[in-house]
């Protein structure tokens, strides 16, 4: 296995679902195995199973595949860990940090950890604390909604991490396959940083 990838917003709704998605996506894309992994609470595959057509469940492995995508319950990560089945990237979906069932030693135990933060002046302060916090230290950091034109600006602020910095592209469907969205080298930098990340 080439490592587990967990991702955790600094507030809710800063779009970890939709990047642990589309990062899935992009490995898929790229030939690598890869699933997704749900580790908060918000019954994001239970709600992907009552919305969308194309999907289907496995339930001797927990398995459920939506427009393609390899999704499983938080309870299935020790048999994904054990190769059970086998993905070269599992990426885990940790929801927020501000939910009470957030288990920040089990965010911070995988080989990369992303933070997506916010510059609004609602996630602005959070997302501060985050990155102030010595245990996410070696996490990469993504930017959601940002400007272009904000975005040299921000990374120059970042307190040395401006190289572990990265801005996520509009991207409004989460399952989206196609190339129609302005991704540009986004999720190839990404995975760069997380590669770099998880060989140290």
């Amino acid at each position: 296995m080439e490592g587990i990838i967990n991702i955790a917003g600094a507030i809710p709704r800063m779009g970890t679902t939709t990047l642990a998605l589309q990062l899935v996506r992009f490995l898929q894309d790229s030939g690598y195995d890869a699933c997704y992994v749900e580790m908060s609470r918000q019954n994001y595959i239970w709600g992907a199973m009552n919305v969308y057509s194309e999907v289907s469940a496995d339930k001797a492995t927990g398995k459920t595949t939506c427009m393609g995508i390899h999704m499983f319950p938080s309870d299935r990560i020790e048999a994904l860990r054990e190769g059970k089945p086998a993905y070269d990237y599992i990426v885990c979906d940790f929801g927020n940090l501000s939910d009470t069932a957030f288990n920040k030693q089990q965010f911070i135990g995988g080989d990369c950890a992303v933070l997506v933060c916010g510059n609004k002046p609602n996630e602005l302060f959070r997302t501060e604390d985050a990155i102030r916090d010595p245990m996410f230290e070696d996490a990469l950091t993504v930017f959601n909604f940002t400007d272009p034109s904000d975005q040299a600006e921000i990374r120059a602020m970042m307190m040395g991490r401006g190289e572990m910095t990265d801005f996520m592209p509009y991207i409004p469907d989460p399952f989206h396959a196609g190339k129609e969205y302005a991704k540009g080298d986004f999720f190839q930098r990404l995975m760069d940083m997380a590669v770099r990340a998880i060989e140290q």
